[in-house]
């Protein structure tokens, strides 16, 4: 460009603008630019430290009984063993991590587990949450997980004790494993860590949403597309998913309950998006395709284009893209997949502003801590309508204005007790700004996101939640293409 020269000068003012007003590198190797501010009456962070032990000493995770960790959502036939108890040669990983190691077993975790099977084939994004140092066999009995919760990653240690069941000839997992190697423990583990971090193995099996996995997972920002806002326009949702899925992000799809047994697929169940592929039959009928897994790793989609479907005969090329394998991965048709799935969750660590399916460059996040009923103010400067730096994100917002993503998370992990939460927005003079979706006041989630394009200047946020008390703490992050700034 002919003015790169100025553009990489006002790249780095921003840089020297931001360093000096509080924000740095995100320390987990993200690229993202942080800046924080905590308006909470109290301001209290506890961090787990992990269990001193003496050699030869096996630790017991006394904050997380077995007789807490399962309790009426399972079998009383449950059985608790370390791996070295009933495995030959466990370890931590064998051979790496790959999607098809996730195996869901008795516990309604799928929601879960269809998230960690993308992220599976990410191994930085995995490392962050287990790793290989994350666990040693027959040594003290500790696996560290980090999990994000509230806006910081935390380190959740968990013993080594995992919940079976007894069949003929020995032991059987009753949680989520490895569906390529029963020696392989990572699955298992991270299901039990979620399992802590919600209080119980029976709450995670009530179900969640694939954006709570995908925010544990990686602290990242989710979109729930509506399958039913693309019916008259399917090539749209298509292109969205193939480029979601050709960036990196990770998608997930859920299934309605009256679908259960319908051609093999599960209903009330979440599966995860892979790939997808456009291929062009014989007669010259072009067929868009997408690939999904089961992650029970087996009960597979059995109409049109599934593993021994007659429709692979129909290509004169791409019949390579079939793996005849109960491996619980298989292609569907786009028009199948919009007849039987009912919602699709997009998944980037920055907000896909345009909702073309690939994260845009809101590379800054201010983060606020605070409590309900606190209004808070935030500053955008007027460097950021320059156009030497706004021309990377010329498409996104009008001339002259700054797209801005805001997320408010609400602390609370069971669902059971998520309260109706929302933002407004108004800018100095008290007039509210409506975000461009023009989304609900307040729903009942975890975390929710509004758009808004918005000219440099000062406005007032506060966020909102129905039937909650006003000490109960809140998260905003407002993604940003250059630095937003909180004044208190």
């Amino acid at each position: 460009m002919a003015y790169s020269s100025s553009h990489r000068e006002m790249s780095c003012a921003f840089e020297r603008m931001a360093f000096q007003d509080g924000y740095s590198e995100d320390s987990e190797g993200s690229g993202l630019m942080y800046a924080t501010s905590d308006l909470r009456t109290k301001q209290q962070r506890f961090r787990q430290s992990r269990p001193p032990m003496s050699p030869g000493q096996m630790w017991t995770d006394e904050e997380f009984f077995q007789s807490e960790a399962v309790t009426d959502c399972a079998t009383r036939k449950i059985v608790w063993r370390r791996p070295n108890e009933f495995l030959r040669n466990p370890q931590l990983f064998v051979g790496g991590a790959e999607r098809y190691d996730v195996q869901q077993k008795h516990f309604g975790t799928c929601w879960f587990l269809s998230m960690l099977a993308n992220l599976a084939d990410k191994p930085r994004l995995l490392k962050k949450v287990i790793n290989a140092e994350s666990y040693k066999p027959r040594t003290d009995g500790i696996c560290c997980c980090k999990l994000w919760k509230f806006g910081e990653w935390e380190d959740i240690y968990i013993d080594d004790y995992l919940p079976l069941y007894r069949v003929k000839g020995g032991l059987q997992f009753y949680g989520a494993m490895s569906w390529t190697d029963s020696d392989e423990l990572w699955v298992s583990f991270l299901e039990k860590a979620l399992a802590k971090m919600y209080g119980s193995y029976c709450v995670v099996d009530e179900g969640g949403l694939p954006s709570e996995a995908y925010l544990a997972l990686t602290g990242g920002v989710s979109e729930t597309v509506l399958i039913t806002d693309y019916i008259s326009n399917p090539r749209s949702l298509f292109r969205r998913l193939d480029k979601a899925l050709k960036t990196r992000a990770m998608v997930t799809s859920c299934i309605l309950e009256e679908y259960s047994g319908d051609r093999g697929l599960i209903g009330a169940h979440a599966y995860s998006l892979n790939q997808t592929a456009t291929v062009t039959r014989f007669n010259g009928k072009v067929v868009r395709l997408i690939r999904i897994r089961n992650p029970h790793g087996t009960n597979e989609w059995k109409g049109k284009w599934s593993d021994r479907s007659p429709e692979w005969q129909t290509l004169p090329e791409g019949g390579n893209l079939r793996r005849d394998r109960d491996d619980g991965e298989f292609w569907m048709s786009l028009e199948d997949f919009m007849s039987n799935f009912t919602q699709t969750t997009i998944c980037s660590l920055t907000p896909d502003f345009d909702k073309d399916g690939q994260s845009d460059p809101l590379n800054y996040v201010l983060r606020i801590f605070g409590e309900w009923g606190q209004k808070m103010e935030i500053t955008i400067p007027g460097a950021c309508r320059k156009p030497m730096f706004s021309e990377k994100y010329r498409d996104l917002a009008p001339t002259g204005s700054i797209p801005i993503v805001v997320q408010i998370v609400q602390k609370e992990v069971r669902r059971s007790f998520y309260c109706d939460i929302g933002c407004s927005l108004s800018d100095a003079n008290g007039r509210r700004i409506p975000d461009i979706e023009r989304k609900p006041t307040h729903a009942a989630e975890l975390q929710r996101v509004f758009r808004y394009t918005l000219p440099p200047g000062r406005y007032i946020l506060q966020p909102s939640a129905t039937g909650v008390a006003t000490n109960r703490e809140f998260l905003v992050r407002v993604f940003s293409p250059c630095p937003v700034f909180s004044n208190k």
